[in-house]
């Protein structure tokens, strides 16, 4: 049986040491989604977008077994808060287990509004940062692009509620569609986003050529100005001439620190540098 909480490889890992992936499939139907350019995903219908198979049981049992003292993403295949958990809340559910053992925990959503059905278990979390992917501001092209998710200005004013919250907000701006309304949009959110993770296109023709050099030069300045908390993905770093400190663009958490097994037969226990 595989482990419902796993390492994630490649460029994936860039976001969080862990992950763990709630549904199997997401029915935002994002034009640029990546997940459906990999050959070994199955690709189901909206109808057919559920719970994965017996999630909870085996997620209690993997954390009875081995303690995860590193943040946990939900989700990199697909969305913890899609259309689908309003009818299923197995988002919710995760969450509690979760909450149970203590985990670090990181969400990433176009979910909007459905977003805040959970707030009462994030203000009980120790350690727990509430994001939203964040790529165009016009309504019109919103839903041409992410034809399901929440419409960006929800989104926005999602984060600005978990902040006024106490509860700590991140945005990934991956995919960059158009880099002049990237910098609106972090005009309109750094007020009440505590961190940003910052990419480009990847998997999906523009159509437009984008000067990523520029871009990532630009966004840059204005993170630094705002003094904000940001990671520069390598994808768009390899095109910059801007030199970077580590921590704005090292984040490959599977060489931090080499993983120890604890001694204790009854469950394995992972020490590595937490990176939050």
């Amino acid at each position: 049986m595989s482990d419902i909480i796993y390492i994630p490889k490649g460029k994936a890992r860039e976001y969080s040491p862990y992950s763990l992936n709630i549904y199997n499939g997401c029915d935002h139907n994002c034009k640029y989604c990546y997940v459906k350019t990999m050959p070994f995903t199955k690709q189901v219908t909206n109808e057919e977008i559920k719970p994965k198979e017996d999630i909870l049981e085996k997620l209690e049992k993997q954390l009875k077994k081995q303690e995860i003292t590193e943040q946990v993403l939900l989700c990199f295949m697909g969305d913890p808060y899609c259309q689908a958990d309003i009818q299923y809340e197995t988002t919710r559910e995760v969450l509690n287990i979760l909450l149970k053992y203590n985990i670090p925990t990181a969400i990433l959503s176009k979910g909007g509004k459905r977003i805040l059905r959970d707030i009462d278990l994030f203000k009980k979390f120790k350690k727990i940062k509430v994001g939203a992917t964040l790529t165009l501001l016009d309504e019109k092209e919103s839903l041409d692009y992410e034809p399901n998710a929440a419409l960006p200005r929800e989104r926005i004013e999602v984060l600005k509620r978990l902040h006024n919250e106490g509860i700590k907000t991140w945005v990934s701006f991956e995919p960059v569609i158009r880099p002049l309304t990237t910098y609106q949009l972090l005009e309109l959110s750094y007020p009440f986003v505590d961190q940003y993770k910052v990419g480009k296109m990847n998997h999906y023709i523009l159509e437009t050529d984008v000067n990523w050099g520029e871009f990532g030069n630009v966004i840059v300045k204005k993170l630094m100005k705002y003094k904000k908390d940001f990671y520069i993905k390598k994808d768009l770093y390899k095109y910059m001439n801007i030199k970077l400190d580590d921590k704005y663009i090292d984040q490959d958490y599977l060489t931090l620190k080499k993983p120890m097994a604890d001694t204790t037969p009854e469950r394995t226990k992972v020490l590595r540098t937490t990176l939050f």
